[in-house]
């Protein structure tokens, strides 16, 4: 009631009637809600053909784009192109039914969540709302999800949160589930290689997955069968570990102005590395200049109240994704960067700094990572750490803290930098960053270093610590590039 009193009048008194789920008997002050059994009774006495009823050209729903290089835009789709969307998802993962239960902890911005809700009903499956995404992984057990989409970050956190437990454990325990995580990590990848293992092999995966595997799994339900990520490319790595302990993570790909998800890992057929093959609805094709171009019935028509007659689409038709790509002979699609965060250094390398920020957020401290470095000699990186997970790993010394917060003991950088160079190691030269700007400070929405989808803002990172990247590329000029990686701290 206290959410209604928010709308404006001239909302208000146009609704009809506002359903509450409740068994209780309304009383004078709650004259204005109906009980579920009551509205049931008396819809078919409500409803006539004066009604007025949407059509399939209606607007349907408005999406704001995550707004990673300016301002959010809103995003028309009519109920025709909704409709589309669930057909496409529905057709994809064809055993979600009325005994699924769907978890909705993504906030309503991102699409692809808003439009599995939506497939939810029309499937009859049950949808529980996280308001917390701190409460997600406690209540996993208790939903026993079917599917569950996320971002990569929180696959990461997933995985950060197993291996802590597990080095909590004795040194034989760790050994056997060490031993428990190879063994499937050859089963899975027998299994992307369409092989088959060998009888002993066989054995042991069985009595691995029976007594470690399988508990493993549980921390996200009895029920699960796959996850979905979507928003940024998933470390391959990442993908085999999880493969390795029982669960396929498929990963998706769309944008906010195509309300059918371009593509998507199926269940039964998908590939490490690629975001699937495109989804019904879709036509795709790579123009000149390695840019994905998408064609459709979900493809959106302009920005909602934009004041400009330029259309957003091609002369053919195509919406350009703003994604370099490569389509692969069985269809299976591969990004290979944003052409808004591809840049070019002064000695004339293309960087994409996606994997190489993949690189080092595969530290289990590391909370996110931003690479910079466009016309200069060489890329640097900017990361942020969680401060208190770091005597996790480093237990002789404990942080300092400081009258502006915890700091970073002296005594951690060697150890850090030993961690970021090994990470960053099989990158070629100029790939490589020659220096990392370390902060203790989180990323959060709240401080524009993120999306309401939690995309990186990456011009608002590069503005709010510009003082500190220039200060380290002044100091590096200085002392010359050589085979130790700089630090400084925030």
């Amino acid at each position: 009631l206290a959410l209604l009193e928010k709308f404006p009048e001239t909302v208000t008194k146009n609704l009809i009637f506002i359903v509450t789920i409740t068994w209780a008997v309304p009383d004078e002050t709650t004259s204005m809600f109906s009980t579920f059994d009551e509205l049931s009774d008396s819809v078919s006495k409500r409803l006539d053909d004066s009604v007025i009823k949407a059509q399939s050209i209606d607007p349907a729903t408005i999406v704001f784009t995550s707004g990673t290089t300016g301002a959010p835009k809103g995003v028309l789709y009519t109920h025709e192109q909704v409709v589309l969307a669930c057909s496409s998802i529905l057709n994809t993962f064809d055993d979600i039914n009325i005994d699924s239960n769907l978890v909705c902890w993504l906030p309503l911005s991102n699409l692809f969540q808003r439009i599995v809700n939506i497939c939810a009903i029309s499937s009859g499956a049950s949808t529980y709302f996280i308001e917390n995404p701190r409460d997600l992984i406690p209540q996993l057990t208790v939903i026993n999800p079917h599917l569950l989409i996320g971002v990569p970050r929180f696959f990461e956190k997933v995985h950060e949160g197993i291996t802590a437990e597990i080095r909590k454990k004795t040194f034989l325990v760790r050994k056997v589930i060490d031993w428990a995580i190879s063994v499937g990590a050859d089963n899975a990848c027998a299994l992307r290689m369409m092989q088959e293992l060998g009888f002993l092999k066989r054995i042991c995966y069985r009595v691995a997955d029976f007594l470690i595997l399988n508990r493993i799994r549980s921390i996200v339900g009895k029920k699960l069968k796959f996850f979905v990520s979507g928003s940024a490319p998933m470390p391959i790595w990442l993908l085999e570990w999880f493969h390795a302990i029982g669960i396929v993570v498929l990963e998706a790909y769309g944008t906010t102005e195509n309300i059918i998800p371009i593509a998507m890992n199926r269940p039964h057929s998908f590939k490490f590395g690629t975001v699937g093959t495109t989804l019904p609805g879709n036509e795709v094709v790579i123009a000149e200049d390695g840019e994905l171009l998408v064609k459709g019935k979900g493809v959106f028509h302009g920005y909602h109240q934009e004041e400009t007659q330029n259309s957003p689409l091609l002369t053919n038709g195509y919406l350009a994704t703003g994604d370099y790509a490569e389509i692969e002979r069985d269809g299976f699609i591969t990004l290979k960067g944003r052409k808004s965060e591809i840049f070019k250094t002064s000695t004339g390398h293309r960087i994409a700094p996606v994997g190489i920020e993949s690189c080092l957020r595969r530290i289990a401290y590391v909370e996110n990572a931003v690479v910079f470095g466009a016309g200069r000699k060489f890329p640097i990186a900017l990361v942020s750490i969680a401060i208190d997970a770091l005597p996790r790993y480093f237990q002789a010394v404990e942080p300092l803290s400081g009258k502006d917060g915890p700091k970073l003991h002296p005594n951690f950088l060697d150890s850090i930098r030993t961690d970021l160079e090994e990470e960053l190691a099989p990158l070629p030269q100029h790939q490589r960053p020659a220096g990392i700007v370390i902060t203790t400070d989180p990323f959060t929405i709240a401080g524009g270093e993120l999306t309401a989808n939690l995309k990186l803002r990456r011009k608002n990172v590069e503005q709010k610590y510009q003082v500190y990247l220039e200060r380290m590329y002044r100091e590096m000029e200085k002392s010359g590039r050589n085979s130790e990686l700089f630090i400084d701290c925030v």
